[in-house]
């Protein structure tokens, strides 16, 4: 199945239960608010690099690629990042550079969710019709049972690398939802970020949903890192944070 165009970008949809593809097929923009910040400030600064950290299937980078001249998107996921791929070429993008792996602040293989029955029941099947809450695990993760990882089968895996040793560079607006790993992107992407200073809008999980997933960060230790690279808090919603550097 295939939805209608939503600022110009059609779909695949293969879950039509799935959380996201379930609100393209009522002609939604998925997160409008940040989709419409980001071609603001295109058009405004004229910016010309969009970085799309957890890109998903591309409901921001695909829109977003029709008003800007490259747009690189990251995906770890590979079941996600095909349909990302096939979103692409549904749409005749050529604009778009897409990359299958993580970034965080080491090189080694990634984990991700699956049905593992040590998990407790609550968080059983949370990823039936979300596809977008798959996130990844190091083996350190699973060690001290950070961010679900009890959900790890290990049945798939990919690479984790820093985003510093890429060739992703020039990019001059981020848009970074990679469901908790923020801090150790971060730490692994400092070089870049202070070298092309982009504005930076990014998800923070709080501090309740930190605290039971294990975690030892807490959304401000987040924020201050980001901070710490010249940057200022412009603005946020509660959960995505808007930062510019000065």
């Amino acid at each position: 199945m295939i939805s209608n165009q939503i600022n110009g970008i059609k779909y695949l949809i293969h879950n039509q239960n799935d959380t996201i593809e379930k609100y393209l097929l009522n002609d939604k923009q998925w997160n409008d608010g940040i989709y419409n910040f980001i071609i603001e400030n295109i058009q405004k600064d004229n910016l010309k690099h969009f970085l799309n950290v957890g890109s998903h299937i591309g409901t921001i980078a695909l829109p977003v690629s029709k008003h800007i001249e490259k747009v690189s998107c990251i995906e770890a996921y590979p079941k996600t990042y095909n349909h990302l791929q096939e979103n692409i070429k549904l749409n005749d993008l050529t604009n778009i550079n897409t990359y299958n792996f993580a970034v965080g602040n080491s090189i080694e293989d990634i984990y991700f969710m699956g049905e593992d029955e040590i998990c407790p029941i609550e968080k059983k099947n949370r990823l039936k019709n979300n596809s977008g809450g798959n996130h990844i695990f190091t083996q350190k993760d699973i060690d001290e049972n950070i961010r679900s990882s009890c959900l790890t089968d290990k049945k798939i895996k990919n690479k984790m690398n820093k985003l510093d040793n890429t060739e992703i560079d020039n990019f001059d607006i981020m848009l970074v939802d990679i469901e908790g790993s923020e801090y150790n992107f971060l730490l692994g992407s400092k070089e870049k970020i202070m070298k092309n200073k982009p504005i930076i809008i990014i998800e923070i999980w709080d501090d309740r949903k930190r605290k039971n997933e294990n975690m030892k960060e807490t959304r401000q230790d987040v924020i201050d890192l980001i901070l710490n690279m010249g940057y200022e808090l412009k603005n946020t919603n509660g959960q995505d944070f808007l930062f510019y550097h000065f």
